[in-house]
């Protein structure tokens, strides 16, 4: 192994040991301050990211709003940052979780069958049985 690499393999592994520190450390903070629950950290998540990106509640363009009747806190949605607000709350409420993988969304494949007989029932009847012929 030559030098360069042990240094680059050195420097990854203090960088992957800060970061697994520091994600733990994240867990037991918001532990400590009483949010157990990722339902319950989420507020506080959104409005840390948008005050840290700059557009809090005192910013002339707030990026969160509480909504009045239920206190429930939400991102603004036309936001200009709301993609990269959306994605830094994302990646810190994944830490909370306990993983750093997307989670898997349910396939929305058409049945090919449906499809075929949908695409059949738009033929004139002449073109169906040039269709059926074909078989």
């Amino acid at each position: 192994m030559t030098t360069a690499t042990t240094t680059n393999k050195a420097l990854a592994f203090t960088a992957l040991n800060k970061f697994a520190t520091a994600r733990v450390q994240l867990i037991e903070g918001m532990q400590k301050a009483g949010y157990t629950t990722l339902e319950t950290a989420r507020p506080i998540v959104i409005e840390w990211a948008c005050e840290r990106m700059g557009y809090g509640l005192e910013s002339k363009t707030p990026a969160f709003k509480v909504h009045p009747e239920s206190g429930k806190v939400s991102m603004v949605s036309s936001h200009a940052k709301y993609e990269s607000i959306k994605t830094v709350v994302r990646d810190v409420m994944l830490m909370l979780a306990g993983t750093t993988r997307r989670e898997v969304s349910p396939k929305t494949e058409a049945d090919p069958v449906a499809v075929a007989m949908k695409a059949l029932a738009k033929l004139t009847p002449a073109q169906l049985r040039k269709v059926l012929a074909a078989f």
